[in-house]
């Protein structure tokens, strides 16, 4: 399953400051839940599956925060509208036999066939985030020291707020976000070398970096209690691929270049 559209789904746009939930001002907080996520089997493809994944949260007060989804990161900067910090994530395997380990339905895919694998990958770098009432706007960069080896820079801005009615408040944020690698990245995940052709049936061709992917995502969070103990969050987003990725015959030919993915998680956090 695409770890990827997750860390995107789930980040899509901050929440504004004063629609997020109170947080410890010290100590320890540990969220564990679980959902369902809705996604392409791989970046560029046109099948899609479901998963069910598990979703496990550590934060120490305001500053120190660790999850699939946020990364393990460091709140260094901090201020009424600006946060920046040193930031580390995971980007997960893509398996050339497809194999989708949380895959309930879909999630089998012969298309890689023959591009061999692209060992998970241990992205470093730091964050830089503003927030000015309802409005933010956020850059990550990371170096990745294994895996696909590449620079990768993300971007998002968004806007939020709560629709209050008869039942929960409803905690929204939407915007639109874009990612830009360098050639590293999208020769690991779409280009194609001469012996990879000869095993795959695909045309050679040498991706170069730019702009990979631009978007919009929403983000919506609902707590079941006033403690903000149990919280449902959902998502959805569009992501068109771009530039060499979105060439690349691997999309082409046996993909496409327009990515949705859609998700519920419900979790509850201890103290």
């Amino acid at each position: 399953m695409r770890a990827t559209v997750l860390f995107a789904a789930m980040s899509c746009a901050s929440l504004p400051a004063f629609a997020q939930a109170p947080q410890p001002a010290e100590g320890w907080q540990v969220t564990v839940g679980a959902g369902s996520l809705y996604a392409p089997t791989y970046d560029g493809d046109d099948d899609y599956a479901v998963s069910i994944l598990p979703n496990i949260q550590f934060k120490y007060g305001d500053q120190f925060f660790a999850s699939v989804q946020d990364g393990i990161g460091y709140n260094w900067i901090q201020s009424e509208t600006l946060t920046a910090g040193p930031i580390g994530r995971v980007k997960f395997s893509r398996n050339e036999d497809g194999d989708q380990a949380f895959a309930i339905s879909g999630g089998g895919t012969n298309d890689l066939l023959g591009l061999g694998d692209v060992d998970t990958s241990f992205e470093l770098g730091g964050f830089l985030r503003y927030g000015q009432g309802p409005w933010s706007a956020g850059a990550e960069l990371r170096q990745a020291v294994s895996g696909h080896e590449g620079l990768v820079l993300d971007l998002d801005a968004g806007v939020g707020g709560v629709i209050r009615g008869f039942g929960p408040p409803v905690i929204w944020s939407a915007g639109p976000r874009a990612t830009i690698v360098d050639e590293s990245y999208n020769a690991a995940y779409f280009g194609v070398t001469p012996t990879q052709s000869a095993a795959a049936g695909l045309p050679v061709y040498e991706a170069g970096g730019g702009t990979n992917s631009y978007g919009v995502g929403a983000l919506g969070i609902i707590p079941l209690d006033r403690d903000f103990k149990w919280t449902v969050v959902t998502f959805a987003g569009y992501d068109r691929l771009s530039g060499d990725a979105g060439d690349s015959p691997l999309v082409t030919l046996r993909g496409d270049a327009d990515q949705f993915s859609a998700g519920v998680f419900i979790s509850y956090t201890f103290d």
